[in-house]
């Protein structure tokens, strides 16, 4: 299997240190670089410098730089369980208005959530439209209402020595048409029933691996934001980010679900005044959907939601709750695709404009 040497690994991980700094606690900070280096070894970015290790895991590199798998799993569950606190919070009638958990301490680690007030159902209604943006059954009736073609897949429990026994890899799985071979990966051992009695989390060969249904268009984060900003409320936008970040820290934690997805079922269980409506949430993920012919569109991760501009001193997260708000904002770079803000704004504030006035 093409899994990173510990050396390079260790190299990246004090070069991020050495080069970034994100606008949340150290510890979140690692959880957050630790994911990063598994992107830039599957690409071959940063200290890999074009060689690429397509079967690196999270496992791996908590390992690697010399971790407990289990404490850093445990450590961005916490991070998770904060975001369900706080829903069951706001279903419960508690005017919690700022993303904060019940010690006071803002969600993510981010201190920017101390300052901004939220309307908490707008948060949960923001939460559950983010956490159904990734839910491929969604996005294929996206194609069917909108004539687009978003693809999609999930993550499941795989066996890395059948994988490797099959001739298949990470890349081949996260990156190729799956969907008609699930079934028959399944029979094959490849992909577990979570619900088997195993301990999957002391189980060195089972891992939670992206599996890809079908190619296609996919949905930019930042997108989300500001589309739930735009149509919404700024409120809603903050949740879509929440759901984002569950789905971040959700790859590498206790459970092996995809929570935001869940998490979203149960704020439309309990919440009677969600107020969206199913064509409403096929319009969000169609607007957020990565335009097919968009050379460069940004689709930030949480580490390029909370890094600090070396220039301007602030972070994604906080400049599009500036544009999101009507405040000024500094002009500068986003996401790994280096999109001008205020270009990406532009294009944003039209497409939902043209797509009110043509519902209208």
């Amino acid at each position: 299997m093409k899994i990173a040497p510990r050396s390079l690994i260790w190299q990246d991980f004090k070069r991020l240190h050495k080069e970034e700094d994100l606008l949340t606690d150290p510890e979140v900070e690692d959880l957050l670089f630790m994911q990063t280096i598994e992107g830039h070894s599957h690409n071959g970015d940063g200290a890999f410098k074009g060689r690429k290790f397509v079967d690196t895991t999270l496992n791996d590199i908590t390992e690697a730089l010399n971790r407990d798998v289990f404490v850093v799993r445990s450590a961005r569950q916490l991070l998770i369980d904060e975001i369900y606190e706080y829903v069951e919070r706001a279903l419960d009638g508690e005017n919690v208005d700022h993303l904060v958990n019940s010690h006071g301490e803002p969600l993510m680690r981010c201190p920017l959530f101390l300052e901004w007030k939220v309307e908490p159902k707008d948060v949960l209604r923001g939460l559950y439209l983010g956490g159904l943006m990734d839910d491929f059954s969604v996005r294929k009736r996206v194609n069917e209402k909108f004539h687009i073609n978003m693809g999609g897949g999930k993550p499941y429990l795989i066996d890395f020595r059948v994988m490797e026994k099959m001739g298949l890899d990470g890349e081949i799985l996260a990156h190729g048409e799956h969907e008609d071979k699930i079934e028959e990966y399944k029979k094959k051992g490849l992909i577990i029933d979570p619900s088997k009695k195993i301990d999957f989390l002391r189980h060195s060969d089972i891992r939670f691996q992206y599996i890809r249904h079908k190619k296609g268009l996919g949905v930019s984060d930042d997108a989300a934001m500001l589309v739930g900003g735009l149509m919404y409320s700024i409120s809603v936008g903050l949740g879509a980010y929440l759901a984002d970040a569950i789905d971040t820290l959700d790859k590498f934690s206790l459970k092996f679900i995809e929570q935001d997805d869940k998490l979203a079922h149960i704020i439309k269980r309990n919440m009677p005044d969600l107020n969206i409506t199913d064509d409403e949430v096929l319009s969000f993920i169609y607007l957020i959907a990565i335009p097919k012919e968009a050379k460069k569109y940004p689709d930030s991760s949480q580490r390029y939601f909370l890094q600090i501009d070396k220039e301007t001193n602030i972070t994604t997260l906080e400049s599009h709750y500036r544009f999101l708000t009507g405040k000024p904002y500094p002009h500068f770079k986003i996401s790994y695709e280096r999109v001008m803000n205020e270009e990406f704004y532009r294009y944003i504030s039209k497409k939902v404009a043209d797509f009110k006035k043509n519902v209208v």
